[in-house]
């Protein structure tokens, strides 16, 4: 059976332009909210870094977070955000 993985809340300030970005893309179904796009966004950027070769240490951060972001979350925590 698959341990359910714990999710972590973080806050983060971002520019209005690109929430606006990331709105629209939300708005158009590509997303099912702001929090599905910026996991999917921090996953797609941990693959280019991978692709690129990264130092030693930095792999070992990429092992220990990639179980977390590998994880679908669909938790009461982030349906919370589903209305900003």
């Amino acid at each position: 059976m698959r341990q359910k993985m714990t999710t972590i809340k973080i806050s983060t300030r971002l520019p209005e332009g690109l929430v606006r970005e990331i709105d629209k893309m939300v708005g158009r179904g590509m997303f099912s909210n702001r929090s599905d796009f910026i996991k999917e966004a921090i996953r797609y950027y941990l693959r280019e870094l991978k692709k690129e070769g990264i130092t030693e240490e930095e792999q070992w951060v990429l092992s220990m977070i990639k179980p977390v972001l590998a994880e679908d979350w669909e938790s009461e925590e982030d349906s919370f955000w589903d209305n900003y």
